[in-house]
């Protein structure tokens, strides 16, 4: 089954902010999620309910998380160098 990925805004703003070429590499990634949701590990802890996906020679970390069957959010793509926090706005989607 095939599922839809969906930037939220902070991963949107951090893929603009790319070079084309990491761009094109991070998004071959995602299209991969769409057949290959679980390929990325799960994440604990403040994470948890995330997995975590390494793109672009393993440079970057695309965090997301399977919100139905048909949907995959995409909470940050960050350089690996760059600690990642995840921001939830509790009881809002």
């Amino acid at each position: 089954m095939s599922r839809k990925v969906k930037l939220l805004p902070r991963a949107q703003k951090d893929l603009e902010a790319l070079p084309v070429a990491v761009q094109d590499q991070i998004i071959a990634k995602l299209d991969l999620l769409c057949d290959f949701p679980e390929m990325g590990p799960a994440m604990f802890d403040a994470f948890h309910g995330y997995r975590a996906l390494l793109a672009a020679r393993n440079s970057y970390r695309i965090v997301y998380r399977i919100a139905s069957d048909q949907l995959i959010e995409v909470a940050y793509i960050r350089h690996c160098a760059r600690q990642t926090r995840l921001r939830l706005a509790r009881g809002k989607e």
